[in-house]
C-alpha cells in the first residue's frame, strides 16, 4: 500500500454517503432550538449535496467532493435575507487534510461532548474507507470510555437528525493495575486494554514531575535520579562485585536496587537523600502504570482505530501520567512520520497519520509553567500537519493554553465563555472575521449548551458562524458501574500484579523471558532510518535531541540523506512515487549448494511459548552479523519475515521442506554458516536474498525465514507461500 501525505485517497464521489445530484436535507427547527438572527452576511463553502464544509478550500473540495467529510452539527443562525440563509444546513468537517483545531468552552458548555462527536465522525469516515488514519483521545475526566455503547437516551432527537444510536469498537486503555483487578467479562465488554509506561521513556526531568508536586526535585535528588538512570543504561558493579549489565528496559524495582547497591551512589549521596528517593519511587510504583515493555505509540496509534486513553482511576496523579504519556506519543509519532528506511516507507507505515485529541489541554500545555508534555505538544502542533498528523486541543480556559500551540490552529470552535481573558484570547486567535455581535461578552457567555461559534482559516476573510453540534450516537460520560469498579480495583489491587498476555491485538503485557534467550540475543542495530536534510532543518532543538536519544536507546542507526523526504507538499492526498532500484546482484556469479538437513545445527531451548521461540529465532536471523551482512549488504531492499511452527516433524526435515519449497520458487542455497550456536542457511535468486534458522522446544519446531529484495510483490509472494507450511 502506498503511503500518503495526509491519508488514504478518499473513495470516488459516486461511492460516498451523499449522491451528487441530491440536495442535503436541512435540519428542522425542532432540532435547532436556538436560532438568533445575525445581520452580517454569511458566505461559506457550501456543497449542495453535503452542506457547509469546514477546513477545505474550494479547489480542494472540488477534487474530493463529499469524501472524507464528517457531520459535526448544523448552522443555527438565521438571516434577514431568507434567500441567503443557511439555517439548518449540516456542517461537515474535513478529515482528509491535517488540521490543528481548538475547541473551547466553560465547564458544562459541551466542549468534551464535541470532542466525542469528532471521534465518532473520524470512526465513521474510516468505516466508509474514505480515510486511513489513527485517532487517539487523551481523556483526563473519564467521559469518552462509554463510546462503546449506543446513546439510547436520545433516540428521538437522533431521529430528527436522521441518525441512529450505535456504539463504536474503540480501544480503551486504562492503568495496568486497574485493568488487572477487573473481571474478564468486564474487560471484554468494555474493550479495555492495560496501559503501562516503561520507566526507560522518562528523563530525569520527567521523574521530577512524577515524584514531586510541581516537578521540582532538590538539586541532590535531581542529580541522584540522573546517576541512577545513567547507571542502568550503562551498567554498574554492585558492592559485592556482582556485575549488572546495561539495561535497555528496566523497572522501578531495578532503580531502587541501583540506589541500594551501586557504590558510587552510596558514596556520593547521603542516606537521607537515598531513603527519600526510594520512598518516592515506591509510591510511583504503587500507581501500577510504570512497567517494563510499556505501551508504545504503535499500540495506541493504530490505522483504522480510535483509542481512548483513560487514566481517571489514577485520581490526582492522572495529569502527570498523561503528560508523560502524551510526551512519548507526540514524539514517537512525529519521529516515525518524518523518518523512513531505505525502501522509502517502512518507518512511516509503523505509525499512520494520527489525529491526537487532547481534553483539558490547559493542564498539559499551559501558557505559563512547564509540564512533561508541553514542548512535545507544541512541537506536534508546529510540525504535525506537515507530516499528515492532526491535533485537537480542548480547554475551558483558552487564555491559559500556550500561545505557541493555539497560534497553529486553523479551525476554532468555541462554546460559551465567561471570563474576559478567555473571550479576549478567542478574539485574538480567531482565524476568521468575528462579527461585532459575537464580540459582546453577554452574547458569548449566554450561548446555550451545545451551541458554538466556528472560525475557519480556509474561509480567508469570511466570518465565523454559529453551529449547533449534533447529538452523539454513542454514549457520553463516565458515571456508571464501571467507574465504581475502577475505584474498587484501584483500592484493592496488591502492589505486585502479574498480567496474562491479552488476546486483544495491541494490548501491552509483560513477557517472561527465558534467561538463556536474553543472553543469546546481541544488540545489533537495525538497518538505518534516514531523515532528509530538509526535515532536519525544520525540527526544533528538542526534537533533534529526542531523535538522537530515541535511536541510541533503540540501538538503531539513522542517517542524514541528500534525498528529499518521500512525501507530497501540496494539500492533496497523493500517493508517493515508487522508488526505482537497480539490481546489482543479478550480475554476480555463484554456484547453488545442495543441502542435507542433518548438517544444520538445531538450537534447542527449554520450555517456552511458541511466540517467544519465534521472537528469539527471528531476531537471530535478522541481526546476527552472519545474516545481517548477507541480507542487508545492499542499500535498497523490501523485507518480510515468516515463521513456520510445527509439532509434527523432526527439525532437520522441516528445514529440508522449507528449502525445497523455496527451490520451487527459484531460490537456491548459497551457503550454510554456523555462529553462536545457530546454523544459518543463506539463499538467493538474482536480487532476492533469504536467510533462515531453526530452533526447537520440546516437540515444537520453528523455522524463521527472512526474505529481502527489490520487488515488494515478489517478496510478499515468497512469504505467503512459506506461511502455508506452518502447522497443518
Amino acid at each position: 500500500m502506498n503511503d500518503h501525505h495526509h491519508s488514504e485517497d478518499p473513495s470516488p464521489p459516486s461511492q460516498n454517503k451523499q449522491e451528487d445530484d441530491k440536495p442535503v436535507d436541512l435540519l428542522p427547527k425542532t432540532a435547532l432550538q436556538y436560532h438568533p438572527r445575525v445581520g452580517d452576511p454569511l458566505d461559506l463553502l457550501v456543497d449542495i449535496g453535503s452542506g457547509v464544509v469546514v477546513g477545505r478550500s474550494d479547489s480542494f473540495h472540488r477534487k474530493y467532493a463529499a469524501a472524507g467529510l464528517g457531520m459535526i452539527g448544523a448552522v443555527t443562525e438565521t438571516s434577514d435575507d431568507v434567500l441567503t440563509s443557511l439555517f439548518g444546513m449540516p456542517v461537515q468537517l474535513d478529515f482528509v487534510s491535517p488540521h490543528v483545531m481548538l475547541v473551547a468552552g466553560k465547564r458544562g458548555s459541551g466542549k468534551s461532548y464535541t470532542l466525542g462527536i469528532i471521534a465518532e465522525e473520524l470512526a465513521l469516515a474510516m468505516e466508509r474507507k474514505e480515510i486511513e488514519v489513527a485517532g487517539v483521545v487523551i481523556d483526563t475526566v473519564d467521559v469518552f470510555r462509554q463510546s462503546v455503547a449506543p446513546n439510547e437516551d436520545q433516540v428521538d432527537l437522533l431521529e430528527k437528525w436522521g441518525m441512529e444510536a450505535r456504539g463504536f469498537s474503540f480501544a480503551v486503555y486504562i492503568p495496568r493495575r486497574t485493568y488487572a483487578g477487573l473481571p474478564d467479562e468486564v474487560k471484554k465488554k468494555a474493550r479495555l486494554y492495560p496501559l503501562a509506561i516503561s520507566p526507560k521513556e522518562l528523563t530525569a526531568s520527567d521523574w521530577g514531575f512524577v515524584l514531586e508536586k510541581g516537578g521540582q526535585l532538590s538539586t541532590a535528588m535531581d542529580n541522584l535520579m540522573g546517576d541512577v538512570l545513567e547507571s542502568l543504561r550503562k551498567g554498574y558493579v554492585r558492592e559485592n562485585g556482582e556485575k549488572v549489565s546495561l539495561k535497555r528496559d528496566f523497572s522501578i524495582p531495578d532503580m531502587i536496587q541501583c540506589i541500594e547497591s551501586n557504590p558510587p551512589i552510596l558514596e556520593l549521596y547521603q542516606p537521607a537523600s537515598r531513603t527519600a528517593m526510594i520512598q518516592r519511587l515506591r509510591r510511583a510504583d504503587r500507581l501500577g502504570v510504570f512497567h517494563p515493555g510499556g505501551t508504545s505509540a504503535q499500540d495506541l496509534a493504530v490505522a483504522g482505530q480510535i483509542t481512548i486513553i483513560d487514566v481517571a482511576p489514577l485520581g490526582s496523579d492522572a495529569h502527570t501520567v498523561l503528560a508523560i504519556l502524551t510526551n512519548m506519543l507526540c514524539r514517537q509519532v512525529l519521529t516515525y512520520r518524518m523518518a523512513w528506511t531505505d525502501e522509502g516507507e517502512s518507518a512511516r507505515e509503523e505509525l499512520p497519520p494520527t489525529w491526537l485529541i487532547i481534553d483539558e489541554a490547559h493542564t498539559l500545555v499551559p501558557k505559563s509553567g512547564s509540564t512533561p508534555a508541553k514542548e512535545a505538544i507544541v512541537g506536534y502542533a508546529k510540525l504535525g500537519r506537515r507530516f499528515g498528523c492532526s491535533l485537537v486541543l480542548c480547554t475551558q480556559q483558552p487564555s491559559a493554553v500556550s500561545d505557541e500551540a493555539i497560534s497553529q490552529a486553523d479551525i476554532i470552535l468555541s462554546h460559551s465563555l465567561s471570563h474576559d481573558n478567555d473571550i479576549k484570547a478567542l478574539m485574538q486567535r480567531a482565524p476568521a472575521v468575528m462579527p461585532d455581535m459575537f464580540r459582546d461578552k453577554v452574547f458569548i457567555s449566554s450561548l446555550p449548551r451545545g451551541v458554538g461559534v466556528v472560525f475557519d482559516q480556509s474561509t480567508e476573510n469570511k466570518r465565523g458562524f454559529l453551529i449547533q453540534v449534533r447529538p452523539r450516537v454513542s454514549q457520553h460520560g463516565g458515571t456508571d458501574r464501571l467507574s465504581a469498579l475502577f475505584e474498587a480495583a484501584r483500592l484493592m489491587i496488591p502492589d505486585e500484579v502479574e498480567l496474562e498476555e491479552p488476546e486483544i491485538k495491541g494490548a501491552a503485557a509483560p513477557e517472561l523471558l527465558d534467561e538463556d534467550i536474553v543472553e543469546d540475543l546481541p544488540d545489533v542495530p537495525r538497518p538505518p532510518l534516514k531523515l532528509s536534510k530538509e526535515d532536519w532543518v525544520v525540527m526544533d532543538a528538542w526534537m533533534k535531541e529526542y531523535i538522537e536519544a530515541y535511536f541510541d536507546g533503540q540501538k538503531q542507526e539513522y542517517a542524514i540523506t541528500e534525498e528529499i523526504a518521500p512525501r507530497e507538499e501540496d494539500d492533496a492526498a497523493k500517493p508517493l512515487l515508487e522508488w526505482d532500484f537497480t539490481d546489482t546482484d543479478a550480475l554476480e556469479e555463484y554456484t547453488p549448494a545442495e543441502i542435507d538437513g542433518s548438517v544444520v545445527s538445531i538450537r534447542r531451548f527449554g520450555p517456552i511459548t511458541p511466540t517467544l521461540l519465534e521472537k528469539a529465532i527471528a531476531r537471530k536471523v535478522l541481526y546476527s552479523p552472519v545474516t545481517h551482512a548477507f541480507l542487508f549488504s545492499r542499500d535498497s531492499t523490501m523485507r518480510e519475515t515468516t515463521s513456520i511452527v510445527r509439532t509434527d516433524i523432526e527439525p532437520h526435515l522441516l528445514v529440508e521442506e522449507v528449502v525445497s519449497r523455496m527451490g520451487t520458487m527459484g531460490i537456491q542455497v548459497d551457503s550454510i554458516k554456523d555462529s553462536e550456536g545457530f546454523s544459518f542457511v543463506l539463499l538467493r535468486k538474482n536480487g532476492t536474498r533469504a536467510g533462515l534458522s531453526v530452533g526447537a522446544s520440546g516437540s515444537m519446531t520453528c523455522v524463521v525465514v527472512a526474505v529481502v529484495g527489490d520487488s515488494r510483490k515478489e517478496v510478499a509472494s515468497i512469504s505467503n507461500q512459506l506461511s502455508e507450511l506452518t502447522e497443518k
